[in-house]
């Protein structure tokens, strides 16, 4: 149905439904109230529920959370002085968001039933007043004390981290003059002397995070990844059951997947300093196997001669991923479970993987997966042009999804590129390091701006590293070698520069601004320390292009937190206006968390849930697995619809970018304001209808 109306309709369906309850509600159904309303008598009633919280002590409240949060922050073991300081941070702003919002709830939830319960209402309504100034008022009232409490609790944050500012960069700085710091740590701390430890930086995310096995050229559409199940890419397919399934038959049509990949023999995977000392010394065979009467001479093994090792054929093996990247289609039913063993060298010629019934049926269970193909063979790598990947259904192809990432220059992209993967470890991709080739992470910065700072370009680098291997020696620093590529006509990769991060630390270094003279390039990364693991995302790595003062970020961070305090006040007076207090607290509580509890379940909410939960259960009667389905079904799209007109609380993110000394964005706070408006208005609205129709005076 929705289908069907007008696009300006269909793309703003919630705020077309909230202007319309919002219209009906004042200007037909109390447009009499509406011409009455005088803002001095809800200001009023504000101000009487205001001075009540405050007889009731609700200030106190701030009076036991502040040295809770002193406390807590002093129990805390940082890894550093910047870490100690975000971390009081956060205890300081999610403790100001608890208390208001607690006290919001209790506050709005029980005041009406109470006034209603001890016949104060009385008084009000005899008076000049109309329904629609009460309801105002006692949510402006509400406001009020929830600025209040959050003016206190912001006055203390910001004093209070100064206080620790100054006092752990003066011992910071005591170290360093002393050099009571270890070397590698140094160029950290010496960033914290210079740019404090209150720190507000506006970053420049990379558009797009790749791993390869080569260094790409510019322009260059063939990327290359590491065989010996090391390199792998991903190409995003949407395929609707229709087409899978025909109309009224449960057998589905011959599905394959069509790949596209070339290859290069490789002798990365050998070690050309063994090689050389194997040749120079040959070694025996091991004890056990020699003849007990042979001579040394006689069981010398000449390595230089010797076949290395057996050569594989260039095989690839296909998976079928859902959107949360857990497997959806089993290996068994991709081309029988067997690899795939690409027929051209240049990738012209497609590897056909037939899929069996079983596995279309699966597929069939999400209208969104990602086909990934991943290099099997160590002599070889892999590469994969702009369309690696067409899917088959009976005889007719199909390519990926759109792209969208900025189309490229020349023209647009009609499907996705591949992207390029590392294996995964337990927090983000795994880039091996080694003096020989090793996986390089490209970080894709597109339209970016970069801002030089005395003729150097800030970054930051935060790395998650693992040590493991015979190579690996847990006191030797991880070196990390980064280079830039400026996307200009002849540009070359700049000499590398090297870092030496620690795990889960920001690591801060600067590039000439020489090297980047247009607004998009490339910075590689690679590891060069044996034994050493890098954890990598596409978050790893920013550039700054700004400062921002700390008290003004400070101050953004609160005004979100009082506008999801405003919401909270607006669906406590609602719910308090047809419910007892005890349930208008707990269906607050259900409203407010709704949204954000479909979200968390994730894709277990998600369409083909019915089929899967079937499957699980192992029904072997088609009746008994199609009711169950069918079932599941119709619960998970009530639960997605329920969550479509709750309102959505994560917009209202206020913690994590201060936390990380990021500059709260003004986006947060848009997104937040259009919250408030699409759900906080209706139910004002509605709050004032329920209220007028509602008898609490004679």
């Amino acid at each position: 149905m929705v289908a069907t109306l007008p696009s300006i309709v269909a793309d703003y369906l919630p705020w077309w439904v909230a202007g319309a309850i919002v219209a009906l509600g004042l200007l037909v159904y109390g447009l009499r109230d509406v011409l009455r309303f005088s803002l001095r008598r809800a200001w009023a009633i504000s101000s009487v529920c205001f001075a009540e919280s405050i007889r009731r002590r609700v200030w106190l409240i701030v009076l036991v959370a502040i040295p809770a949060v002193v406390v807590v922050s002093q129990l805390q073991h940082p890894v550093d002085e910047q870490d100690a300081i975000r971390q009081t941070t956060k205890f300081c702003l999610f403790t100001a968001g608890l208390v208001v919002t607690i006290t919001a709830i209790i506050l709005a939830c029980t005041n009406l039933p109470k006034e209603i319960e001890n016949r104060v209402i009385f008084t009000i309504v005899t008076k000049p007043t109309t329904r629609l100034e009460i309801v105002l008022g006692k949510v402006m009232g509400f406001a009020r004390v929830s600025l209040a409490i959050l003016l206190v609790m912001g006055l203390f944050t910001y004093g209070y981290l100064r206080v620790r500012e100054v006092l752990l960069r003066g011992w910071l700085i005591t170290r360093l003059d002393n050099n009571m710091v270890d070397p590698l740590t140094r160029p950290t701390y010496e960033h914290y002397r210079q740019a404090g430890l209150l720190a507000s930086r506006v970053y420049e995310q990379a558009d797009d995070m790749q791993v390869y096995s080569r260094l790409p050229g510019v322009g260059d559409e063939r990327h290359f990844m590491f065989g010996s199940g090391e390199g792998m890419f991903l190409v995003p397919f949407g395929v609707e059951r229709e087409r899978l399934f025909p109309e009224n038959s449960e057998q589905p049509v011959p599905t394959a997947l069509m790949i596209f990949a070339g290859f290069e023999e490789s002798d990365y995977a050998k070690d050309p300093e063994q090689e050389k000392a194997r040749q120079a010394n040959p070694t025996t065979l091991p004890w056990l196997i020699q003849n007990p009467d042979a001579t040394a001479e006689q069981v010398k093994v000449d390595f230089g001669s010797r076949k290395r090792l057996k050569k594989m054929a260039p095989e690839v093996s296909v998976e079928i991923l859902d959107i949360n990247m857990n497997t959806l289609v089993e290996p068994r039913y991709i081309n029988e479970g067997q690899p795939l063993t690409l027929p051209d060298r240049t990738g012209q010629q497609p590897a056909i993987a037939p899929l069996s019934p079983e596995g279309v049926a699966q597929l069939a269970r999400s209208p969104l997966f990602y086909v990934q193909v991943i290099g099997n063979s160590p002599q070889h790598e892999y590469f994969a042009a702009s369309l690696p990947i067409l899917l088959n259904i009976n005889g007719q192809r199909m390519g990926p999804l759109g792209d969208p990432r900025p189309a490229a220059a020349g023209g647009e992209r009609r499907h996705a590129l591949p992207s390029f993967r590392t294996r995964m470890s337990r927090s983000g991709q795994q880039l091996r390091g080694g003096t020989r080739q090793v996986p390089i992470a490209v970080y894709k910065f597109r339209d970016a701006q970069a801002t030089a700072v005395k003729d150097k370009i800030p970054f930051e680098m935060r790395l998650e590293i693992e040590r493991g291997g015979e190579a690996s020696t847990e006191d030797q620093p991880t070196q990390v070698e980064v280079s830039v590529l400026d996307h200009t006509p002849g540009a070359k990769p700049s000499q590398p520069f090297m870092v030496y991060p620690e795990t889960n630390r920001t690591a801060y270094f600067d590039l000439p601004a020489s090297l980047v003279s247009s607004k998009d390039f490339d910075v590689f990364i690679r590891c060069l320390t044996p034994g050493h693991y890098l954890s990598v995302q596409s978050r790893s790595l920013q550039m700054v292009t700004a400062d921002e003062g700390f008290a003004f970020n400070l101050f953004k961070s609160l005004l979100i937190l009082w506008l999801l305090a405003v919401l909270v006040v607006t669906v406590s007076v609602f719910c308090s206006t047809f419910l007892s207090w005890p349930i208008a607290i707990v269906l607050t509580v259900l409203i407010l968390l709704g949204h954000w509890g479909v979200n968390q379940l994730g894709d277990a909410l998600a369409p083909g849930i019915g089929n899967l939960v079937a499957t699980d259960f192992g029904f072997r009667s088609p009746e008994t697995a199609k009711t169950v389905s069918t079932t599941v079904e119709a619960l998970s799209k009530l639960l997605n619809t329920v969550s479509m007109v709750l309102p959505d609380i994560s917009r209202f993110s206020a913690l994590e970018d201060i936390e990380r000394g990021v500059a709260v964005p003004m986006v947060r706070i848009r997104d937040s304001l259009a919250v408030l408006a699409l759900f906080g208005l209706p139910m004002l609205v509605l709050s004032y209808v329920f209220l007028r129709n509602k008898e609490v005076a004679p």
